[in-house]
């Protein structure tokens, strides 16, 4: 077995009313450019996910989360880059702060159904948000593979 190429991640959907706040990636970035996707990162070595989300959050928008709750975990494959993700999409509400410009891309409060109207939104989403978003929907576990950036090949859903 070749040596695998693993990065720990994690996406924060940050709710306030009715709205996430969601991240158009530039174009020029390697992993997914141009993609929609929810503020987050790579995890440090030995840094709990809770500790991740907050410092990621507030790291990239400024903002205070509070009520984090775990919605899935997964892994995804990206095929031209050879590279694994082992991640996590964490639920959070706003506590405060004001949002700031990021050279990533650009911030924008969206509602459920205006992010799975986005045409670049991050194509596992597309199949998963519902059921992140839904907190009476008990939390699981995907595995999906991309062929070349956000070009999904497979997606499975494992639910207990």
């Amino acid at each position: 077995m070749e040596n695998r190429n693993i990065a720990v991640t994690l996406e924060c959907f940050i709710k306030k009313g009715n709205k996430y706040l969601m991240l158009h990636r530039n174009p020029t970035k390697r992993i997914m450019p141009d993609v929609w996707m929810a503020p987050g990162g790579h995890r440090e070595f030995n840094e709990g996910l809770f500790a991740c989300a907050r410092r990621e959050v507030m790291e990239e928008t400024g903002l205070e989360i509070k009520n984090l709750r775990i919605r899935a975990t997964g892994c995804a494959y990206i095929g031209n880059l050879k590279e694994e993700f082992f991640f996590h999409f964490v639920l959070a509400d706003y506590a405060g702060g004001t949002l700031k410009p990021n050279e990533d891309g650009q911030f924008v409060w969206l509602t459920e159904k205006e992010i799975l109207a986005k045409e670049n939104l991050l194509a596992e989403l597309k199949h998963v948000l519902p059921f992140v978003l839904n907190e009476k929907h008990p939390p699981f576990s995907l595995f999906a593979e991309y062929k070349n950036g956000n070009e999904l090949v497979s997606i499975t859903v494992e639910e207990e």
